[in-house]
């Protein structure tokens, strides 16, 4: 695992973007993971920057949403592909033709979970993924449980995920959904560029639960990331409060 600390969200935001073009150029169709929520919106900003700065070309890609809200349709301005087209898609070159995503109003959620889990493997598997960690440690909706699940599935949030999340449905009659579509865990390790972005003191506590013991819990999902072969955090100053300085050391 390597370590890099960044002086605030800022820097973080533009490290991670650096990086995703890097990958890019030396693979112009790489296989991108893409998040969703606060923590990536700075990155979608510098990537679509570089784009119109003419460093980085997005045409050949091929990307996958990481999770979505069940039973929103894409339009619906509270879903995760209306959030990537709003703040990524529209404003580069991405060839539509690539772009997969849980169909989250499916009639058979499960099977649409069968669907988007086998055409991950028939593009080879993620070449990058990037998530940040959720305030009951959950990575993607990966929440916490007795067991995790190895591919795309339909999972019911926890009450800490939906409290975390419900201030994006405070305009909803409904209210925020109680299930959601999550890329699984044997996706994510088997992910070649793995990438955690965490910025702000809120998230030291979970920085320091990651490091305090080797276990890989079911209850605290990203220990598990413990184990990938390539995973890298890009953190700010503040998140970095939580992880041991020998840690740091080591891993910088």
């Amino acid at each position: 695992m390597k370590i890099v600390v960044c002086k605030d969200y800022e820097e973080v935001s533009r490290v991670m973007a650096e990086k995703v073009v890097r990958l890019i150029q030396e693979k112009p169709n790489l296989v991108f993971c893409l998040p969703a929520g606060n923590s990536p919106i700075g990155m979608y900003r510098y990537l679509v920057k570089m784009y119109e700065e003419g460093k980085v070309d997005f045409s050949q890609i091929r990307t996958f949403d990481m999770d979505e809200y069940a039973g929103l349709a894409p339009d619906d301005p509270h879903s995760f592909i209306y959030f990537m087209n709003k703040h990524f898609m529209d404003h580069v070159n991405i060839n539509m033709e690539n772009v997969d995503y849980p169909k989250a109003d499916a009639l058979d959620l499960d099977a649409e979970c069968r669907r988007y889990a086998q055409a991950i493997l028939d593009a080879g598997g993620l070449d990058i993924a990037i998530t940040s960690i959720g305030d009951d440690g959950h990575i993607a909706f990966n929440e916490p449980d007795d067991f995790l699940l190895p591919r795309t599935h339909v999972v019911k949030m926890d009450e800490a995920t939906r409290k975390q999340n419900a201030k994006a449905f405070a305009d909803c009659p409904k209210g925020m959904p109680t299930h959601a579509i999550t890329t699984g865990m044997e996706e994510h390790m088997k992910t070649k560029h793995y990438y955690v972005v965490c910025s702000g003191s809120h998230k030291a506590a979970l920085l320091k639960k990651l490091f305090e013991t080797e276990k890989l819990d079911p209850h605290f999902p990203v220990s598990w990331l413990r184990m990938h072969p390539n995973v890298e955090l890009i953190i700010d100053e503040e998140a970095a409060v939580g992880i041991p300085q020998e840690v740091l050391d080591e891993c910088r």
